[in-house]
């Protein structure tokens, strides 16, 4: 229960963290600047109606070994793997112009459309952030909660790279 709890508190400040409206660090703000986006990578992402058709299966199986049917959410589109102790869930938020960078105070991460936005609340889990599009605001997350000891920061970025991939 107490787990439980911390989580509940770790994701609600990362949602507080996400609706903050800072200045994101200079080299974020200078990679990031310019407003549009890829328009195959949104032309792609406003076509997702199934959200778990993208996860990569074999990055999926590894991270969530033995997870149960996928969960699928439409609003916001999300599917979340879990096996009763890992989670791999991945949300695409889909709107109206975004004020800001996504997790502004987190790790940028290049590469990554317009780039990426790493944070890791507890040692086992992470929280990736990747701006397609300012406006129309869209966002690709990624979270990994291993609960298992293991920094899941390059997990939660290969999900990133493979979901844009094949957007491409």
């Amino acid at each position: 229960m107490m787990k439980f709890v911390l989580i509940l508190i770790v994701f609600a400040n990362l949602l507080l963290s996400a609706c903050s409206s800072e200045q994101p660090p200079q080299s974020a703000r200078q990679s990031a600047a310019g407003g549009g986006g890829n328009t195959s990578l949104v032309a792609a992402a406003q076509r997702i109606s199934d959200l778990c058709s993208v996860v990569p299966d074999s990055l999926a199986a590894k991270i969530v070994p033995n997870a149960f049917a996928p969960g699928r959410e439409q609003f916001p589109l999300r599917c979340t793997l879990n096996n009763g102790k890992s989670v791999l869930e991945v949300t695409l938020e889909k709107g109206f112009a975004l004020e800001g960078d996504p997790l502004a105070d987190a790790e940028f991460i290049s590469g990554l459309a317009q780039g990426g936005y790493l944070q890791r609340p507890v040692p086992d889990s992470a929280y990736l952030a990747v701006l397609i599009n300012r406006d129309p605001k869209v966002v690709l997350y990624v979270e990994v909660a291993g609960h298992d000891g293991k920094d899941h920061r390059d997990d939660a970025i290969a999900v990133a790279r493979e979901i844009l991939a094949r957007w491409h």
